[in-house]
């Protein structure tokens, strides 16, 4: 009984582990192609605040504006249907050079 419990336990917490999910590709030298999909959405405000966040760990001198914001369809998905507002975003970014 307590194996079962703990196994239920680990599917739980997998199922939002990976909230946000984050993503980076690389379009051009200095410029970034950004995914955020999360399974916890408040606002759209909270998505752009998560490829700003993004953006600026893959530009280490600065980013640009986010340009080109598109929603898509989120990919997450659940167990056990406790991504109740899910979401994603994606958006370009260009570096600034030092």
């Amino acid at each position: 009984m307590r194996t079962a419990a703990g196994v239920l336990l680990v599917l739980l917490l997998a199922g939002c582990q990976s909230d946000p999910a984050l993503h980076a590709a690389r379009i051009g030298p200095t410029q970034y192609r950004l995914q955020v999909d999360r399974c916890h959405v408040i606002d759209r405000a909270q998505l752009e605040g998560d490829l700003r966040a993004l953006a600026a760990r893959k530009c280490p001198a600065g980013a640009g504006a986010l340009e080109n914001i598109q929603s898509l369809p989120s990919r997450q998905g659940s167990l056990f249907g406790e991504c109740l507002r899910r979401a994603a975003l994606q958006a370009e970014v260009r570096c600034l050079t030092p």
